[in-house]
């Protein structure tokens, strides 16, 4: 077949969740996984992305009729951008979409790692898993956020994995985890809103009793760095230690806070009168943006293109850090997965239903580091004292360059990073 063919599934699954039979358009290989590679090879099957002609038609029939509104003047001569929107940018971009962008190209690059569905607590879980080199490579759950992909971290796989190759040493070799998140890339769609609670939980299964290793690393940003707090915080017998290159943040009353902090908080407020719109449709209107941004492939594009531009560090020019290639890429992982852009709303309506808004679950003892990357939002860039309030901080550093998407913005930087934090985790 070459459609896709919507049922629900009866086996182990929650009831409500939409799959997908997959024998030609997202292509799930029923062949048998060897148990040398995982513990419960039962639950694990190969997994291939191939999207149909026909879809792929029906979306650039979309992207090519599209009209545009006109360009509203920005405030105080500042960029288009201020206005949500650069309109000759996007102009542009449809121009290369339409033009030089070859989604075959990609799917090729996205299917040139291993790649499983794993049944995980009644959830279907698209992930990644690439063994390092060497003869004890260090496991790491790398986990993405909004509105990034696992395609983020697709420029330091290979760093991480084969560091000898890289100039590096073997012994600094990771065995990679990377799991799209529920409703995002391929997936299920949950019964219901979730967030970093349940996610972290089947992560935790997934990496200990489907793949088997006991002891394992963690690191994320966005909403990955809410989920890698949660396995520490959760699983501290299984998580060694655990890296974000996002802070999360936390709460300091009033009468507690430095001066330092009371800044660092102040700018959290000041920003997020401009900044923190897109969070508040898609948690608490999220139908609203559904609606408007389900059936628009450029409207999605515009939608996640503004956060790659607000949040990198790009000096105004997007192209320079990512290409539109990858950016068109992530964006089509929103727009051809099964869950559609919406799907990723989920996540944000989960975390009013599941963490009550709440982005730190308590006292965190594993060892923590945090980098700081200069160009991302002003939460992630708390003075060392605040993390420190609420997480046992091993390591805190600044970077020298690098915005909200560290891995595919720096991935030399965010490699080597990564392999200095974790160095002493090994044994």
């Amino acid at each position: 077949m070459t459609y896709f063919k919507y049922y629900k599934m009866k086996r182990k699954l929650l009831p409500g969740i939409l799959f997908i039979i997959t024998t030609g358009s997202i292509h799930a290989q029923n062949k048998s996984v060897s148990s040398a590679d995982f513990a419960r090879p039962d639950l694990v099957r190969r997994f291939e992305i191939h999207i149909p002609q026909t879809r792929l038609d029906s979306v650039m029939k979309r992207v090519r009729t599209a009209t545009f509104p006109r360009q509203m003047p920005s405030r105080d001569g500042a960029s288009d951008w201020e206005t949500g929107m650069d309109i000759k940018w996007l102009k542009g971009l449809q121009s290369y979409w339409l033009n030089s962008y070859d989604w075959r190209k990609q799917e090729k690059l996205l299917n040139s790692y291993p790649q499983y569905i794993a049944d995980v607590n009644g959830y279907e879980i698209q992930f990644y898993y690439i063994k390092g080199e060497g003869k004890n490579p260090l496991p790491l759950v790398l986990t993405h956020g909004w509105p990034g992909s696992t395609l983020e971290f697709f420029k330091v796989i290979d760093p991480l994995t084969q560091p000898s190759k890289y100039g590096g040493n073997r012994d600094d070799a990771f065995t990679l985890i990377i799991p799209a998140l529920p409703g995002f890339g391929f997936s299920s769609m949950p019964a219901k809103p979730v967030n970093a609670n349940t996610v972290a939980k089947l992560w935790n299964k997934l990496v200990t009793e489907i793949i088997g290793y006991k002891q394992y690393v963690a690191q994320g940003g966005d909403w990955g760095a809410g989920v890698t707090v949660r396995l520490g915080y959760f699983f501290p017998d299984n998580v060694k230690a655990i890296h974000l290159n996002f802070f999360p943040g936390i709460t300091v009353p009033d009468s507690a806070q430095t001066e330092a902090e009371r800044k660092y908080f102040a700018s959290i407020n000041s920003w997020r009168i401009g900044g923190y719109d897109y969070w508040r449709i898609q948690a608490d209107k999220p139908m609203m943006a559904a609606v408007a941004l389900h059936d628009s492939p450029l409207g999605t594009a515009g939608w996640i293109a503004e956060k790659f531009w607000a949040w990198s560090d790009n000096y105004g020019n997007l192209d320079s850090v990512i290409s539109k290639d990858r950016l068109l890429t992530n964006i089509m992982l929103y727009i051809i997965n099964p869950g559609g852009i919406d799907g990723s709303f989920w996540y944000y309506r989960g975390a009013l239903s599941e963490l009550n808004a709440s982005t730190w679950p308590g006292y965190v003892n594993v060892p923590t580091s945090i980098s700081k990357y200069p160009a991302d939002m002003p939460v992630a860039h708390p003075p060392s004292e605040t993390p420190r309030r609420g997480y046992n901080v091993v390591r805190f550093k600044e970077m020298p360059r690098g915005g909200h998407f560290a891995a595919m913005e720096q991935p030399e930087l965010f490699a080597q990073d990564i392999r200095e934090a974790f160095r002493p985790y090994r044994n």
